[in-house]
């Protein structure tokens, strides 16, 4: 049946997205070894992951941390901070103290760097591995490496208490958090750079607590920042404007995002795990456990979140990856990322209730996405993504 411009264009708006919130049954915590959890890493499937306790080991997971395995025989324990990976996970930097480890075989084996006097606070990665990103807490500068980790180049910007950092898919955008000063009297400030962390810009942020979490898109665009012991806010311009989200004022101790900046997921202490699916415009509890929540990360589509707790457990969670919709024809065409295996789509008259079932038509593979035909467009309808 064709339908009339007028009358498809108003089944087209009646027709909404909706995604499911994560439950508690959505997350699990495999039997790894509890540690003071500080920091995890993602490839951009969320296949390969990394972990590191403070004053803890690294731990390695190839199969989204279903089964965790120690990255390194070395007996050494050391004060982690941070870690980063490449896209593909076969990069790895962890600092901690004065002390760099990278390695190129994902974590198999590790290269050791000590810069003394240094107090790494945190460490970015571009997609490749080779652009890498630390900042110094201990009142110094920031640091850049074109060769991933041979060498390093301090930057122009600011001595600071740097505390996190982040990074775009090149490289190019940077943005660095920094604590509140010596004797705790100046306050924080977030820093860009858009030319590789060659100069640097303090952005109009408010001046406040330690701006401890930091998330940016793959485009670098798209920024997410957390205040320990604050608010989450936001900016859509590489920093040039700040806006504060609604998500709760808590001790935000890390902050992770999709690619295209859209879903995002914090980690709150004596809190549980936050998500937004619309780059922070709303944010949802998950159904994690109240605990001290110190860690998060992402695959770059938003599918699979891993998050550590400080003196226990990583969680992770294969989280509904986002659905969009395209009109073709008569018709309009459901899709979402293929890489999100085990979903199935849903759909209902409304968006909240009982009466959920299954859309009959299988989704077909096409350009790395899922895609699900519904023809004709007739009422309002609603879909989902559920686990299955």
């Amino acid at each position: 049946m064709n339908m009339s411009d007028r009358s498809l264009r108003v089944a087209l708006a009646n027709l909404l997205l909706h995604t499911a919130p994560l439950l508690a049954e959505d997350w699990s915590a495999p039997l790894e070894p509890t540690q003071n959890w500080i920091s995890v890493a993602a490839s951009a499937d969320g296949a390969k992951l990394a972990a590191a306790g403070n004053y803890g080991t690294i731990y390695t997971s190839t199969n989204s941390g279903a089964i965790w395995t120690p990255a390194t025989s070395d007996s050494v324990l050391r004060p982690w901070q941070q870690l980063a990976s490449s896209a593909d996970g076969t990069r790895l930097i962890a600092v901690g103290g004065p002390t760099i480890w990278t390695s190129t075989n994902s974590g198999n084996t590790w290269i050791e760097t000590v810069m003394s006097g240094k107090m790494w606070g945190g460490v970015a990665s571009s997609a490749d591995g080779s652009r890498l990103v630390i900042v110094d807490h201990n009142v110094g500068q920031i640091y850049v490496s074109i060769n991933g980790g041979v060498t390093w180049n301090a930057t122009s910007a600011p001595s600071r208490r740097w505390r996190s950092v982040a990074s775009s898919a090149d490289g190019s955008k940077l943005v660095a958090g920094a604590d509140v000063g010596p004797g705790y009297t100046d306050r924080g400030s977030i820093f860009v750079s858009t030319n590789f962390g060659a100069f640097w810009t303090e952005t109009t942020a408010p001046a406040t607590g330690a701006w401890q979490a930091l998330a940016s898109s793959a485009d670098g665009t798209k920024l997410a920042a957390g205040v320990y012991g604050g608010l989450i806010y936001t900016s859509t311009n590489s920093g040039a404007t700040w806006t504060a989200s609604p998500a709760p004022n808590r001790r935000w101790g890390s902050i992770a995002c999709s690619a295209d900046g859209r879903r995002l997921v914090g980690a709150a202490w004596n809190d549980v795990v936050y998500v937004s699916a619309d780059a922070g415009g709303t944010w949802t509890a998950t159904g994690t456990p109240a605990a001290q929540w110190q860690a998060v990360a992402s695959s770059a589509d938003g599918s699979k979140l891993v998050a550590a707790v400080w003196g226990g457990e990583i969680y992770s969670s294969p989280a509904s990856p986002a659905l969009s919709i395209a009109l073709s024809g008569d018709r309009a065409v459901i899709s979402w990322p293929a890489s999100a295996s085990g979903f199935a789509l849903q759909h209902n008259s409304e968006p909240s209730g009982p009466n959920w079932t299954d859309v009959p038509t299988s989704p077909i593979a096409d350009g790395g996405k899922n895609q699900v035909t519904i023809s004709p467009l007739l009422g309002q309808q609603f879909f989902r993504l559920v686990q299955r």
